[in-house]
């Protein structure tokens, strides 16, 4: 019998359980109220690699943020509130203000922000020259 997933599928999940058991378990039991006993018996597989997949687009989940290595899960209106905290504190202080923390904070991100600050003058000094040819290379991380 085809059921329509490829097995694949199963394995990532199985994969996303031997790594990241503690918030899959917790994940399926606060948003499915289902435990690993019912993958696969009371929810078919297909179901399951389907409910995986969304979760793992979801910011608010905990399987999602483990999986990024977040310090925590978020929700889009945590991101509007922590974006709007840094514009307030850049706006209203007279040195620059550290951004409010973000669970993803590795490290990568100042590297990210001088990239795209060194892109911006090499654009804004290209059009100063009068070159307005915008089809340029980006600059490598």
């Amino acid at each position: 019998m085809d059921t329509g997933c490829t097995p694949g599928g199963i394995l990532t999940v199985l994969e996303l359980i031997e790594d990241y058991k503690p918030a899959f378990v917790y994940e399926f039991r606060a948003r499915f109220h289902l435990g690993l006993a019912d993958l696969g018996t009371t929810v078919p597989w297909e179901e399951v690699i389907y409910l995986v997949a969304v979760t793992m687009s979801d910011p608010t989940s905990w399987l999602q943020a483990a999986k990024h290595n977040w310090s925590h899960p978020i929700d889009y209106n945590w991101t509007l509130a922590a974006a709007t905290y840094d514009l307030l504190a850049t706006v209203n202080s007279k040195k620059k203000p550290k951004p409010w923390p973000r669970p993803w904070n590795d490290g990568t991100q100042k590297k990210t922000v001088r990239k795209i600050r060194r892109d911006a003058r090499a654009i804004l000094s290209k059009a100063k020259d009068g070159d307005l040819e915008w089809q340029s290379k980006p600059t490598p991380m």
